[in-house]
Protein backbone atom coordinates (compact mmCIF):
# COMPACT_ATOMS: atom_id res chain seq x y z
CA UNK A 1 0.00 0.00 0.00
CA UNK A 2 2.87 2.30 0.39
CA UNK A 3 1.78 3.44 3.51
CA UNK A 4 4.15 6.38 5.87
CA UNK A 5 2.14 6.29 8.73
CA UNK A 6 -0.42 4.41 10.64
CA UNK A 7 -3.31 6.27 12.96
CA UNK A 8 -5.18 4.01 15.20
CA UNK A 9 -8.32 4.74 17.19
CA UNK A 10 -8.58 4.43 20.70
CA UNK A 11 -11.42 2.51 22.14
CA UNK A 12 -12.49 -1.20 20.69
CA UNK A 13 -9.06 -0.70 18.85
CA UNK A 14 -6.35 -0.50 21.24
CA UNK A 15 -7.84 -0.91 24.04
CA UNK A 16 -11.17 -1.80 25.60
CA UNK A 17 -13.48 -0.81 28.54
CA UNK A 18 -12.92 -3.61 31.23
CA UNK A 19 -16.12 -2.69 33.13
CA UNK A 20 -17.89 0.27 31.41
CA UNK A 21 -21.66 -0.02 33.58
CA UNK A 22 -19.31 -0.32 36.76
CA UNK A 23 -17.14 2.63 35.52
CA UNK A 24 -20.24 4.50 34.78
CA UNK A 25 -22.38 3.56 38.03
CA UNK A 26 -19.02 4.46 40.14
CA UNK A 27 -18.89 7.84 38.96
CA UNK A 28 -23.15 8.25 38.72
CA UNK A 29 -22.60 7.09 42.67
CA UNK A 30 -19.74 9.98 43.53
CA UNK A 31 -21.76 12.56 41.66
CA UNK A 32 -24.76 11.78 43.18
CA UNK A 33 -23.09 12.21 47.07
CA UNK A 34 -21.75 15.09 46.51
CA UNK A 35 -24.97 16.91 44.73
CA UNK A 36 -26.82 15.24 48.09
CA UNK A 37 -24.10 16.55 50.31
CA UNK A 38 -24.30 20.24 48.59
CA UNK A 39 -28.39 20.02 49.27
CA UNK A 40 -29.53 18.55 46.08
CA UNK A 41 -31.78 15.69 45.74
CA UNK A 42 -30.54 13.48 42.87
CA UNK A 43 -30.74 9.62 43.32
CA UNK A 44 -28.03 6.90 41.28
CA UNK A 45 -30.73 5.48 39.15
CA UNK A 46 -31.32 9.19 37.64
CA UNK A 47 -28.42 9.89 37.01
CA UNK A 48 -27.95 6.67 35.18
CA UNK A 49 -30.54 7.70 32.96
CA UNK A 50 -29.01 10.91 32.62
CA UNK A 51 -25.35 9.37 31.62
CA UNK A 52 -27.06 7.62 29.01
CA UNK A 53 -29.37 10.27 27.35
CA UNK A 54 -26.21 12.13 27.12
CA UNK A 55 -24.13 9.79 25.49
CA UNK A 56 -26.89 9.32 23.11
CA UNK A 57 -26.60 13.07 22.25
CA UNK A 58 -22.56 12.65 22.76
CA UNK A 59 -22.69 10.38 20.12
CA UNK A 60 -25.53 11.97 17.84
CA UNK A 61 -23.01 15.17 17.91
CA UNK A 62 -20.12 13.21 17.05
CA UNK A 63 -21.33 10.44 14.27
CA UNK A 64 -23.96 12.89 12.80
CA UNK A 65 -22.58 16.52 12.81
CA UNK A 66 -18.83 15.76 13.05
CA UNK A 67 -18.33 18.21 16.17
CA UNK A 68 -17.25 17.24 19.57
CA UNK A 69 -19.32 17.32 22.94
CA UNK A 70 -16.59 17.17 25.37
CA UNK A 71 -16.65 16.02 28.57
CA UNK A 72 -16.98 19.45 30.29
CA UNK A 73 -20.20 20.51 28.00
CA UNK A 74 -21.75 16.98 28.94
CA UNK A 75 -21.43 17.80 32.54
CA UNK A 76 -23.19 21.13 31.65
CA UNK A 77 -25.89 18.94 29.98
CA UNK A 78 -26.15 16.46 32.82
CA UNK A 79 -27.08 19.19 35.36
CA UNK A 80 -29.59 21.15 33.11
CA UNK A 81 -31.37 17.69 33.24
CA UNK A 82 -31.39 18.28 37.13
CA UNK A 83 -32.24 22.16 36.33
CA UNK A 84 -28.86 22.81 38.74
CA UNK A 85 -26.20 24.97 38.54
CA UNK A 86 -23.46 24.23 40.93
CA UNK A 87 -21.09 26.18 42.45
CA UNK A 88 -17.76 26.56 40.85
CA UNK A 89 -16.34 24.40 43.46
CA UNK A 90 -18.81 22.04 43.40
CA UNK A 91 -18.54 21.78 39.57
CA UNK A 92 -14.96 21.39 39.54
CA UNK A 93 -15.92 18.10 41.88
CA UNK A 94 -18.20 16.56 39.49
CA UNK A 95 -16.17 17.04 36.49
CA UNK A 96 -13.49 15.28 38.37
CA UNK A 97 -15.96 12.28 39.39
CA UNK A 98 -17.49 12.43 36.08
CA UNK A 99 -14.47 12.29 33.83
CA UNK A 100 -11.54 10.05 36.15
CA UNK A 101 -12.91 6.92 37.36
CA UNK A 102 -11.12 4.92 34.19
CA UNK A 103 -7.96 5.72 36.28
CA UNK A 104 -8.75 3.53 38.80
CA UNK A 105 -10.90 0.49 36.61
CA UNK A 106 -8.33 1.02 33.54
CA UNK A 107 -9.68 -0.35 29.97
CA UNK A 108 -7.78 -4.03 28.84
CA UNK A 109 -4.94 -3.40 26.35
CA UNK A 110 -4.73 -5.43 23.43
CA UNK A 111 -3.19 -8.28 24.19
CA UNK A 112 1.01 -8.05 22.85
CA UNK A 113 0.35 -3.97 22.03
CA UNK A 114 3.91 -2.89 23.38
CA UNK A 115 6.13 -5.06 20.72
CA UNK A 116 3.41 -4.65 17.99
CA UNK A 117 3.76 -0.33 18.64
CA UNK A 118 7.68 -1.21 18.97
CA UNK A 119 7.78 -2.75 15.38
CA UNK A 120 5.49 -0.36 14.00
CA UNK A 121 7.22 2.76 15.63
CA UNK A 122 10.49 1.65 13.68
CA UNK A 123 8.78 1.67 10.27
CA UNK A 124 5.96 4.23 10.24
CA UNK A 125 5.06 7.41 11.62
CA UNK A 126 2.34 7.04 14.58
CA UNK A 127 -0.88 8.15 15.57
CA UNK A 128 -4.12 7.75 17.66
CA UNK A 129 -7.00 9.74 17.14
CA UNK A 130 -9.78 9.58 19.47
CA UNK A 131 -13.47 10.36 19.83
CA UNK A 132 -12.78 10.97 23.52
CA UNK A 133 -16.69 11.08 25.08
CA UNK A 134 -16.39 11.11 28.97
CA UNK A 135 -12.91 10.39 29.09
CA UNK A 136 -10.56 13.90 28.27
CA UNK A 137 -7.99 13.12 26.31
CA UNK A 138 -5.52 13.88 28.97
CA UNK A 139 -6.93 10.89 30.78
CA UNK A 140 -6.11 8.95 28.01
CA UNK A 141 -2.83 10.04 27.64
CA UNK A 142 -2.44 9.13 31.33
CA UNK A 143 -3.31 5.62 30.26
CA UNK A 144 -1.20 5.15 27.47
CA UNK A 145 1.68 6.79 29.14
CA UNK A 146 1.15 4.49 32.52
CA UNK A 147 1.77 1.26 30.52
CA UNK A 148 4.59 2.53 28.47
CA UNK A 149 2.99 3.36 25.02
CA UNK A 150 2.54 6.96 24.67
CA UNK A 151 6.17 7.09 23.45
CA UNK A 152 5.42 5.11 20.53
CA UNK A 153 3.29 7.93 18.89
CA UNK A 154 3.95 11.11 17.03
CA UNK A 155 1.29 12.60 18.13
CA UNK A 156 -2.15 11.84 19.85
CA UNK A 157 -5.32 13.79 18.57
CA UNK A 158 -8.44 13.86 20.84
CA UNK A 159 -11.87 15.29 19.80
CA UNK A 160 -12.30 17.45 22.69
CA UNK A 161 -8.90 19.43 22.25
CA UNK A 162 -9.49 19.77 18.45
CA UNK A 163 -13.59 20.80 18.63
CA UNK A 164 -14.05 18.04 15.30
CA UNK A 165 -14.39 14.49 15.90
CA UNK A 166 -14.59 11.60 13.77
CA UNK A 167 -15.84 11.30 10.89
CA UNK A 168 -15.28 14.74 10.04
CA UNK A 169 -12.55 14.88 7.52
CA UNK A 170 -10.55 17.69 9.57
CA UNK A 171 -9.87 15.84 12.34
CA UNK A 172 -7.59 13.17 10.24
CA UNK A 173 -6.47 15.96 8.28
CA UNK A 174 -5.08 17.84 11.70
CA UNK A 175 -3.24 14.08 12.58
CA UNK A 176 -1.66 13.93 9.02
CA UNK A 177 -0.45 17.37 9.17
CA UNK A 178 1.05 16.94 12.28
CA UNK A 179 2.76 13.80 10.91
CA UNK A 180 4.08 15.20 7.82
CA UNK A 181 2.90 12.64 5.91
CA UNK A 182 0.32 12.95 2.75
CA UNK A 183 -3.50 11.32 3.53
CA UNK A 184 -2.86 8.85 0.54
CA UNK A 185 0.01 7.36 2.86
CA UNK A 186 -1.83 6.82 5.91
CA UNK A 187 -3.59 3.85 7.00
CA UNK A 188 -6.16 4.61 9.77
CA UNK A 189 -7.24 1.29 11.74
CA UNK A 190 -10.60 1.28 14.21
CA UNK A 191 -13.03 -0.67 14.64
CA UNK A 192 -15.92 2.09 13.88
CA UNK A 193 -17.60 1.30 10.15
CA UNK A 194 -18.76 5.55 10.66
CA UNK A 195 -16.60 7.21 12.44
CA UNK A 196 -13.09 5.07 11.54
CA UNK A 197 -13.38 3.40 8.11
CA UNK A 198 -16.14 6.00 6.32
CA UNK A 199 -14.42 8.99 8.19
CA UNK A 200 -10.53 7.95 7.01
CA UNK A 201 -11.88 6.87 3.46
CA UNK A 202 -13.43 11.01 3.20
CA UNK A 203 -10.41 12.54 4.23
CA UNK A 204 -8.39 10.61 2.20
CA UNK A 205 -6.78 8.45 3.85
CA UNK A 206 -6.22 4.36 3.53
CA UNK A 207 -8.86 2.81 5.56
CA UNK A 208 -8.25 -0.48 7.91
CA UNK A 209 -11.22 -1.91 9.60
CA UNK A 210 -10.70 -3.39 13.06
CA UNK A 211 -13.21 -6.60 13.06
CA UNK A 212 -11.60 -8.92 15.35
CA UNK A 213 -15.13 -10.63 16.18
CA UNK A 214 -14.93 -11.59 12.76
CA UNK A 215 -18.24 -9.88 11.39
CA UNK A 216 -19.28 -10.95 8.23
CA UNK A 217 -20.45 -8.45 5.91
CA UNK A 218 -18.79 -6.92 2.95
CA UNK A 219 -17.19 -3.51 3.70
CA UNK A 220 -15.47 -1.22 1.60
CA UNK A 221 -12.09 -0.61 2.87
CA UNK A 222 -8.57 -0.94 2.24
CA UNK A 223 -7.65 -3.86 4.60
CA UNK A 224 -9.52 -5.69 7.53
CA UNK A 225 -7.53 -6.87 10.24
CA UNK A 226 -8.86 -9.60 11.86
CA UNK A 227 -5.96 -10.22 14.39
CA UNK A 228 -4.22 -7.26 15.36
CA UNK A 229 -0.96 -8.79 15.20
CA UNK A 230 -1.93 -8.53 11.51
CA UNK A 231 -1.13 -5.10 11.33
CA UNK A 232 2.44 -6.18 11.57
CA UNK A 233 1.51 -7.44 8.01
CA UNK A 234 1.30 -3.91 6.37
CA UNK A 235 3.68 -2.78 3.63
Amino acid sequence: MNIEAITFDFWNTLATDSAPVEVREMAAKRMTQLLKEAGFMVDCDNMMKAFALCRQHCYFCQEVKGIDFTPREQLDWIMDYFEIKPEPDLWNCLFDAYTTTLLEVPPVFVKGLEGILKELAARFKLAVICNTGRTPGWVVRKLLSKQGFEQYFNTLVFSNEVGVAKPNPYIFEIAARVLEVQPGKTLHVGDSLITDVAGASGAGFRAGWYNPARVGKEVECDVVIRDFSDILKIR
